[in-house]
């Protein structure tokens, strides 16, 4: 992806923005936007900071990735979760059955659905949570029987809460620097060379943003994407090795 498409891309998200500002001000409500994705919440965070209207950001659960941004009127009391206008769908299938992430996302996308009508989906065994819109949900409860090879039946909990977690998989090891290049080669088993071809054809992205450059140092807790590997956060530095080397701990999502 190209710095211009992220330009465009932080314009249109700015203009659907005020959009929003103006129309809570006028309607005098609660007002929402979403499903966002990590780029997105950032734009929307650095321009909140002058807004005088309360907001908040929710995905139907604690640390959701793909979230919407509530505006709200109200300065007697803060938007709860319960007001976003978010379902939660269960597909269930055989424990012994294994869909990844991408299978089900791939599924439901494939019924016709835009990608930001489809919030965070959390596989576990026996089932997965599916955070979509209303309109979504219908589709999904409606439509959705099968992810790759596995069939699946919908259904839409009776209680709208959930403790749902987003789990990870450690991955331990060193590396000799936390240069990009060679956090990706570490991550993806790859080459240097190859790490800084990917970076270079903007296959890695930073926090949801192209990261365009392989010298640019990693810091804690920030997000890398890898196109075919999948999406990690830089968890821990616990120390370095007896070979002068840094160790890491990085979460991957699951």
């Amino acid at each position: 992806m190209a710095y211009t498409s992220n330009q465009e891309g932080e314009e249109r998200i700015l203009s659907r923005l005020a959009d929003l500002q103006d129309q809570c001000d006028r309607q005098y409500r609660p007002c929402f936007l979403g499903f966002l994705d990590e780029f997105q919440q950032k734009v929307c965070r650095n321009a909140l900071r002058k807004t005088t209207l309360s907001y908040r950001f929710f995905g139907g659960y604690e640390d959701a990735e793909r979230v919407f941004l509530g505006l709200s009127p109200w300065e007697d009391r803060g938007l709860e979760d319960r007001d976003f206008p978010i379902r939660r769908v269960e597909a269930v299938y055989r424990r012994q059955d294994k869909p990844g992430h991408r299978d089900i996302l791939g599924a439901v996308l494939a019924l016709g659905l835009r990608r930001e009508t489809v919030g965070d989906i959390l596989v576990e065994e026996g089932k997965a949570s599916l955070f979509l819109t209303g309109p979504a949900a219908d589709t999904v409860l409606a439509q959705l029987v099968q992810a790759g090879r596995t069939s699946l039946v919908c259904r839409e909990p009776l209680s709208w809460s959930t403790t749902a977690e987003r789990r990870f998989i450690e991955v331990e090891g060193s590396v000799s620097s936390l240069r990009l290049d060679c956090v990706v080669a570490f991550l993806g088993d790859l080459s240097r060379s190859a790490a800084a071809e990917l970076i270079a054809r903007g296959q890695v992205s930073i926090d949801g943003q192209p990261a365009g450059n392989g010298a640019r140092v990693l810091l804690l807790k920030e997000k890398v994407s890898i196109r075919g590997t999948g999406k990690f956060i830089y968890d821990q530095q616990p120390g370095v090795s007896k070979k002068g080397k840094l160790r890491v701990r990085f979460l991957k999502y699951s």
